[in-house]
Parts: C-alpha cells; sequence; structure tokens
C-alpha cells in the first residue's frame, strides 16, 4: 500500500510540474516578446489551463493521497496562474484596465511563500529545491518589472527557466516511478528529518 501510494505521489507531482512547465514556458516567450500581439489572448489561455487549471487539480489529487506539501505548492501555485491569467484576459476584451502596481503585492506574497519553499523542499531533492530558487527569483523581478523598475526581459528568462526546469523534474520523477532508476537524477534531499532518530532513540531508551 505504501509503495503504490509513493508511485501515485509522484504521478501527481509530476502532472502539475508538466502543466507549470507549459504555463511557465508560454508566459516566457510571451514575455520576451516571441509571441505576437494579436496571438496573446491565445497564449493566456494555455498559461490559464496547464498553468493554472492542471496545477489545481494535482494539487487537490496530491491532498487527497495525504501530500500535503507538494498538494499546497501545486494549488497555490495553480490559482495564482488562474487569478492573473483571467485578469490579463479580462483586460484584453474589455475596457478594463488593471493598474500593473495591483499585480505587485501577490507577487511579493509569493516570492516569500516560494522562499519558504526552498527550505521545505531541501528535503526532497535538489532539483526541487533549485526549481523553487528560480521561482522566487522570478516573482521577485516580476515584482520589479510591475513597478516598472526593469523591463519584462528578466521576469521571461526566469519563466523560461523554470519551465525547463519543471519540465525536466517531471520527466525525473516519471521515469524513476516507472523503471525504478534515476535516468534523469534529481539530486539527493539537502536536508533531512531528525525526528525519526529522536523517536528511535526513545523507543531504545
Amino acid at each position: 500500500m505504501n509503495e503504490e501510494n509513493q508511485i501515485r505521489r509522484i504521478d501527481v507531482l509530476a502532472i502539475g510540474l508538466f502543466g507549470l512547465a507549459v504555463g511557465a514556458l508560454t508566459l516566457g516567450v510571451a514575455q520576451l516578446g516571441w509571441i505576437q500581439h494579436k496571438n496573446m489572448v491565445g497564449a493566456l489561455v494555455i498559461a490559464l489551463i496547464f498553468g493554472g487549471v492542471v496545477q489545481v487539480l494535482a494539487g487537490i489529487t496530491d491532498i487527497r493521497y495525504n501530500e500535503q506539501l507538494g498538494g499546497t505548492a501545486l494549488t497555490m501555485y495553480g490559482f495564482l496562474w488562474i487569478t492573473l491569467c483571467t485578469v490579463k484576459l479580462v483586460s484584453a476584451n474589455t475596457t478594463f484596465q488593471f493598474d500593473a502596481v495591483l499585480y505587485a503585492p501577490i507577487n511579493l506574497v509569493y516570492a516569500v511563500f516560494s522562499a519558504v519553499m526552498i527550505f521545505l523542499t531541501a528535503y526532497r531533492n535538489l532539483t526541487l529545491s533549485a526549481l523553487h530558487v528560480i521561482i522566487t527569483l522570478t516573482f521577485l523581478a516580476t515584482t520589479f518589472a510591475r513597478l516598472d523598475f526593469i523591463s519584462e526581459l528578466l521576469p521571461g528568462w526566469g519563466h523560461i527557466i523554470v519551465g525547463l526546469m519543471a519540465f525536466y523534474h517531471a520527466v525525473g520523477s516519471l521515469t524513476q516511478a516507472f523503471t525504478g532508476r534515476s535516468i534523469l537524477p534529481l539530486g539527493p534531499p539537502l536536508l533531512f528529518h531528525t525526528h525519526k532518530h529522536v523517536h528511535s532513540i526513545a523507543k531504545v531508551m
């Protein structure tokens, strides 16, 4: 039973990371100006579905299998993508326009959330923790871009790197789950839980 739950957990995380990869790569390409303005609505829909809906569904499923860390991260990131993409779609198709400063607080809050996730995912593997380092830096860059301190180029490249790293981890976790080998190594955990060792010592005493 535990082995079955572990396989399910890895597969669900991979689904969420695949969604993040597609959404982040699409957004990054758009921010770098490689998508024509007439196709921007289509790019937002892709980012909404893959970056938002897919991550939320994967996160809810992860929580169902008692995986709080992955479920919380996927769900919260997914709702962020849904919110921001919906706001941009409304702005693109109506006369309502939202000030860029509106996005700064939410990006700053998520930068702090992602910084916490760097520490928590360090108990999983190096790649997942490094992914959250890039996510945190991208959120900070996006915050500065919303405040017109920098251009969209730096957040754009950040999203490209996030997408590539998310895709790498998704493929790596899937291949490891179904082959039992680390074809794409994800790296060792950077931190280790100590409560299990304390519990074992207590039992011996």
